[in-house]
């Protein structure tokens, strides 16, 4: 198997920087990523994370779990990409530092377009391409906190809700939307395809080893799940929650701070329940309390920080299609 110069030949595992291209004053770019062929044949299974900047707790987690794969009890190849956005890491920011563009905004990237298009066109034709399956790990960087898979509304829909269940988190989100992200372009072309939103917020502080144990499990999971590891699939909840028709609740205009109530996620609530309040960040008066559009299950996604940007996502309502026994 080989990416650009990284090469593994059957039962090893390598290191290396996937070169896409060259800045205008004819700086490479590249993508650090692992790569691990197991000794026996098999599918391929794609693992990124880290398109945007700030989304660096999955760098902490996945070089280890590559560790810890001996390709000799492997089939099929792992391609893992810790930290896709290095630019954005380096200057502390979400999106590239070379143009200002979001990674996961610009589909499957342009052979001729800026160098941002062209680092996920040859990344994306060099991996995603011709994986079975891929699993794109984000995290609400510091103003939001997730345990939830995402399943687009595209291609072979079933095989991704079954790569969703499997990967151990407490709820799967079906019927997600457009977001003009790479894995949204995989899951059209008919891949197997989850985004598996995991952290953020005060993951770091509070919820460190739960988080990265989650990311851990997720790729294992995703592995065994698919043929390329023996053993049962690891988690720590019971079961897995499947909804859909999520209606997403942002900020209605009232400045200030905002504080949601987090011990509503993974529960039922009713239309006009309080999930949340405003309030004014200097005489600590309460501007506005945040109410459910409708009846349905809070999804393990949200707002965790008191001043989150205006685009943010406050909370997620669903409707409960399932629950499913982790094996």
């Amino acid at each position: 198997m080989k990416l650009g110069n990284i090469e593994a030949a059957r039962g090893e595992k390598t290191y290396g920087f996937f070169k896409t291209g060259e800045t205008h004053g004819r700086f490479p770019v590249h993508i650090p990523l692992h790569l691990v062929v197991g000794a026996g044949e098999g599918p391929m299974l794609v693992v990124q994370a880290g398109t945007s900047g700030l989304e660096i707790e999955p760098s902490l987690i996945l070089p280890h779990v590559v560790k810890e794969l001996d390709p000799a009890q492997m089939k099929g190849t792992l391609v893992l990409v810790p930290l896709m956005n290095t630019s954005g890491f380096e200057f502390t920011q979400i999106n590239s530092a070379w143009h200002d563009k979001h990674l996961n905004r610009i589909g499957r990237g342009d052979a001729d377009g800026s160098i941002s298009e062209q680092l996920i066109h040859a990344y994306y034709q060099a991996t995603i391409a011709k994986a079975d399956a891929l699993v794109d790990i984000r995290t609400g960087s510091q103003w939001s906190y997730h345990h939830f898979v995402g399943v687009y509304n595209d291609g072979d829909v079933d095989a991704s809700k079954a790569l969703a269940i499997a990967l151990g988190l407490p709820h799967v989100l079906l019927n997600r939307i457009n977001d003009g992200s790479m894995a949204n372009e995989a899951a059209s072309d008919g891949i197997a395809t989850v985004t598996a939103y995991i952290g953020g917020g005060p993951g770091l502080r509070d919820y460190r080893d739960q988080d990265l144990g989650r990311m851990r499990n997720a790729v294992l999971n995703a592995m065994r799940h698919m043929g390329m590891l023996d053993g049962a699939l690891q988690s720590d909840v019971d079961k897995v929650s499947v909804i859909k028709r999520h209606t997403s609740i942002k900020q209605t205009g009232a400045r200030g701070f905002v504080f949601m109530n987090k011990h509503l996620r993974g529960r039922q609530v009713d239309a006009g329940a309080v999930l949340g309040i405003v309030r004014h960040p200097f005489t600590g008066e309460t501007l506005e309390e945040i109410k459910a559009p409708r009846a349905g299950v809070m999804a393990h996604a949200g707002a965790s920080w008191p001043v989150p940007l205006e685009d943010t996502i406050l909370a997620s309502l669903g409707d409960l299609v399932e629950e499913i026994e982790i094996a």
